[in-house]
Protein backbone atom coordinates (compact mmCIF):
# COMPACT_ATOMS: atom_id res chain seq x y z
CA UNK A 1 0.00 0.00 0.00
CA UNK A 2 2.76 2.41 0.95
CA UNK A 3 4.59 1.77 -2.34
CA UNK A 4 1.52 2.43 -4.53
CA UNK A 5 0.81 5.59 -2.57
CA UNK A 6 4.36 6.81 -3.36
CA UNK A 7 3.88 6.07 -7.10
CA UNK A 8 0.59 7.90 -7.05
CA UNK A 9 2.31 10.71 -5.27
CA UNK A 10 5.01 10.90 -7.98
CA UNK A 11 2.32 11.03 -10.66
CA UNK A 12 0.34 13.63 -8.72
CA UNK A 13 3.44 15.73 -8.20
CA UNK A 14 4.25 15.49 -11.92
CA UNK A 15 0.73 16.58 -12.86
CA UNK A 16 1.02 19.46 -10.41
CA UNK A 17 4.35 20.53 -11.93
CA UNK A 18 2.92 20.38 -15.45
CA UNK A 19 -0.07 22.46 -14.39
CA UNK A 20 2.22 25.44 -13.79
CA UNK A 21 4.22 25.17 -17.02
CA UNK A 22 5.07 22.76 -19.79
CA UNK A 23 8.22 20.75 -19.28
CA UNK A 24 10.31 18.30 -21.23
CA UNK A 25 10.66 14.70 -20.13
CA UNK A 26 14.17 15.42 -18.83
CA UNK A 27 13.06 18.50 -16.90
CA UNK A 28 10.24 16.56 -15.27
CA UNK A 29 12.53 13.63 -14.44
CA UNK A 30 15.06 16.00 -12.85
CA UNK A 31 12.38 17.78 -10.85
CA UNK A 32 10.88 14.53 -9.55
CA UNK A 33 14.32 13.16 -8.71
CA UNK A 34 15.02 16.40 -6.85
CA UNK A 35 11.80 15.81 -4.86
CA UNK A 36 13.13 12.40 -3.75
CA UNK A 37 11.24 9.96 -5.97
CA UNK A 38 13.06 6.82 -7.13
CA UNK A 39 13.64 5.87 -10.76
CA UNK A 40 10.80 3.36 -10.89
CA UNK A 41 8.25 5.86 -9.63
CA UNK A 42 9.52 8.52 -12.01
CA UNK A 43 9.46 6.19 -15.01
CA UNK A 44 5.93 5.05 -14.22
CA UNK A 45 4.68 8.64 -13.83
CA UNK A 46 6.36 9.73 -17.07
CA UNK A 47 5.00 6.75 -19.00
CA UNK A 48 1.50 7.47 -17.74
CA UNK A 49 1.76 11.19 -18.59
CA UNK A 50 3.12 10.39 -22.05
CA UNK A 51 0.32 7.89 -22.64
CA UNK A 52 -2.30 10.50 -21.74
CA UNK A 53 -0.59 13.07 -23.97
CA UNK A 54 0.40 15.47 -21.20
CA UNK A 55 4.10 15.03 -21.86
CA UNK A 56 5.41 15.30 -25.41
CA UNK A 57 8.85 16.72 -26.21
CA UNK A 58 7.95 17.37 -29.85
CA UNK A 59 4.94 19.49 -28.91
CA UNK A 60 7.03 21.23 -26.27
CA UNK A 61 9.77 22.06 -28.80
CA UNK A 62 7.27 23.39 -31.33
CA UNK A 63 5.56 25.52 -28.72
CA UNK A 64 8.90 26.78 -27.41
CA UNK A 65 10.03 27.82 -30.88
CA UNK A 66 6.72 29.55 -31.66
CA UNK A 67 6.92 31.49 -28.38
CA UNK A 68 10.56 32.53 -28.73
CA UNK A 69 11.27 32.80 -32.47
CA UNK A 70 10.46 36.50 -32.49
CA UNK A 71 13.15 37.21 -29.89
CA UNK A 72 15.90 34.67 -30.49
CA UNK A 73 17.88 33.22 -33.34
CA UNK A 74 17.73 29.62 -34.49
CA UNK A 75 21.10 28.71 -32.98
CA UNK A 76 20.06 29.88 -29.51
CA UNK A 77 16.69 28.14 -29.77
CA UNK A 78 18.43 24.87 -30.65
CA UNK A 79 20.90 25.22 -27.78
CA UNK A 80 18.18 25.98 -25.25
CA UNK A 81 16.10 23.00 -26.38
CA UNK A 82 19.16 20.75 -26.12
CA UNK A 83 19.81 22.10 -22.61
CA UNK A 84 16.22 21.23 -21.71
CA UNK A 85 16.86 17.63 -22.79
CA UNK A 86 14.96 17.54 -26.07
CA UNK A 87 16.38 14.91 -28.42
CA UNK A 88 18.43 16.22 -31.35
CA UNK A 89 16.24 14.40 -33.90
CA UNK A 90 13.11 16.01 -32.47
CA UNK A 91 14.76 19.44 -32.59
CA UNK A 92 15.85 18.90 -36.20
CA UNK A 93 12.33 17.84 -37.22
CA UNK A 94 10.69 20.79 -35.49
CA UNK A 95 13.22 23.27 -36.90
CA UNK A 96 12.70 21.87 -40.38
CA UNK A 97 8.92 21.97 -39.98
CA UNK A 98 8.62 25.41 -38.42
CA UNK A 99 11.59 27.52 -39.39
CA UNK A 100 12.72 26.12 -42.72
CA UNK A 101 9.15 26.36 -43.99
CA UNK A 102 9.65 30.14 -44.15
CA UNK A 103 7.46 30.68 -41.12
CA UNK A 104 10.22 32.80 -39.64
CA UNK A 105 12.33 35.29 -41.52
CA UNK A 106 15.48 35.77 -39.43
CA UNK A 107 16.28 39.06 -41.13
CA UNK A 108 12.84 40.42 -40.29
CA UNK A 109 13.25 39.38 -36.65
CA UNK A 110 16.66 41.07 -36.45
CA UNK A 111 15.29 44.18 -38.10
CA UNK A 112 12.40 44.28 -35.63
CA UNK A 113 14.78 43.95 -32.66
CA UNK A 114 17.04 46.69 -34.01
CA UNK A 115 14.06 48.99 -34.59
CA UNK A 116 12.66 48.36 -31.12
CA UNK A 117 15.85 48.31 -29.05
CA UNK A 118 18.34 50.40 -30.95
CA UNK A 119 16.20 52.93 -32.81
CA UNK A 120 18.13 55.95 -31.48
CA UNK A 121 21.65 54.47 -31.62
CA UNK A 122 24.45 55.97 -33.71
CA UNK A 123 25.56 53.00 -35.80
CA UNK A 124 28.47 54.95 -37.27
CA UNK A 125 30.30 54.62 -33.93
CA UNK A 126 32.37 51.41 -34.11
CA UNK A 127 32.04 50.66 -30.40
CA UNK A 128 28.25 50.99 -30.49
CA UNK A 129 27.99 48.95 -33.69
CA UNK A 130 30.09 46.14 -32.16
CA UNK A 131 27.90 46.20 -29.04
CA UNK A 132 24.74 45.81 -31.15
CA UNK A 133 26.30 43.06 -33.27
CA UNK A 134 27.47 41.14 -30.20
CA UNK A 135 24.04 41.49 -28.61
CA UNK A 136 22.39 40.00 -31.70
CA UNK A 137 24.97 37.21 -31.93
CA UNK A 138 24.36 36.30 -28.28
CA UNK A 139 20.65 36.07 -29.12
CA UNK A 140 21.55 33.26 -31.55
CA UNK A 141 21.36 35.05 -34.87
CA UNK A 142 23.81 34.21 -37.65
CA UNK A 143 26.51 36.78 -38.36
CA UNK A 144 25.61 36.92 -42.07
CA UNK A 145 22.01 37.80 -41.22
CA UNK A 146 23.06 40.44 -38.68
CA UNK A 147 25.49 41.93 -41.17
CA UNK A 148 22.89 42.00 -43.97
CA UNK A 149 20.26 43.71 -41.82
CA UNK A 150 22.63 46.28 -40.35
CA UNK A 151 24.04 47.03 -43.78
CA UNK A 152 20.57 48.02 -44.96
CA UNK A 153 19.84 49.84 -41.72
CA UNK A 154 21.10 53.42 -42.09
CA UNK A 155 23.66 52.37 -44.73
CA UNK A 156 26.21 50.91 -42.33
CA UNK A 157 29.43 49.88 -44.00
CA UNK A 158 31.35 46.85 -42.74
CA UNK A 159 35.10 46.56 -42.91
CA UNK A 160 36.29 43.64 -45.06
CA UNK A 161 36.99 40.60 -42.91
Amino acid sequence: MDNSKARCSAFDKAVNLLAFKDRTVKELEDKLREKGYNSGEIDEAIDKLSYYGYLNDENYALSYIKDNASKKGVRLLIKELQDKGVDKFIIDDVIEEYIDADTIDENAVISDIVNRRFYNVNFNDDKVRRRVINYLLRRGFRYDSVKAVLKKYKGIEFIQE
